[in-house]
């Protein structure tokens, strides 16, 4: 019986160690607090805490002077190793292009990441101002773009709902002025309205000026939800364009899907 026991042990720390592991990936390069991580995962403090100087000393996780923990070099190097979750760039950047051309805007490929959204490809249109808010490579909460959104529609109510109630935290600088509770108001009506229709089209659900649109490519990759999108400012996308805007991300989609 002691063997079973110290077995199932080690099988949960091993789990939290996981859990803990890809809550700070989700963070991001500006880490995460150990408070923020012991609420994010559930785990008691005093825990969490055991357990990252664990991983500290073996290079899986670092703190940075503000205190804040981000992974540590040693992953990076585990990294290289493990299969690339994307072998197809080139055809997926040319793609994107082609529906920027098409659109005039800024087009992007995002994947779910953990509890983030990783970008993978970005092209621009031709339309002279862009409003660029992410670049290739950025990991960025599921609450701060377009893309993020459409993926964060389709996890579990509890999962949106802790994202939602940890906004203050995540949100962009801009939303400071305008305050939280309009813009969890306006994530909630951003998550419903890609629900009922399939897609997400409109103004300021992350960033006062911006207006976007999303879809999720079918399928998506090696069980990751993979996003389309489209950012710009209000005057590009009126209403009179959504059916042809959607339609053109739809068919594009389809092309995402047969690469991937």
């Amino acid at each position: 019986m002691g063997i079973v026991k110290n077995e199932i042990n080690r099988s949960h720390v091993l789990a939290r160690a996981a859990t803990i592991v890809e809550t700070v990936a989700s963070a991001g390069p500006k880490g995460i607090r150990l408070l923020d991580l012991a609420e994010d995962t559930d785990i008691p403090r005093p825990t969490v805490h055991r357990i990252l100087s664990d991983l500290q000393a073996l290079g899986y996780v670092q703190q940075l002077e503000n205190k804040r923990y981000t992974l540590g070099g040693r992953l990076g190097l585990l990294g290289l190793a493990a299969p690339t979750p994307l072998q197809c760039a080139s055809e997926l950047q040319k793609i994107t292009q082609n529906l920027a051309d098409q659109l005039g805007d800024t087009v992007y490929i995002a994947m779910q990441y953990f509890d983030s959204v990783y970008y993978l490809v970005r092209a621009h249109g031709g339309f002279p101002i862009r409003m660029q808010t992410v670049e290739v490579g950025d990991i960025q909460p599921l609450s701060s773009t377009y893309s993020g959104i459409a993926i964060l529609s389709q996890l579990p109510r509890e999962q949106q709902e802790r994202m939602l109630e940890n906004l203050a935290r995540t949100e962009r600088p801009e939303w400071s002025e305008i305050g939280t509770e309009q813009h969890q108001s306006l994530i909630r009506k951003a998550l419903a309205q890609y629900l009922e229709d399939g897609f997400l089209y409109g103004d300021d659900y992350v960033l006062p000026g911006l207006s976007g649109a999303a879809i999720l490519v079918p399928k998506g990759t090696k069980n990751r939800l993979v996003a389309l999108s489209v950012s710009t400012i209000h005057s590009r996308l009126p209403d009179s364009r959504k059916d042809d805007v959607i339609r053109s991300m739809r068919a594009t989609a389809m092309k995402i899907q047969q690469v991937l």
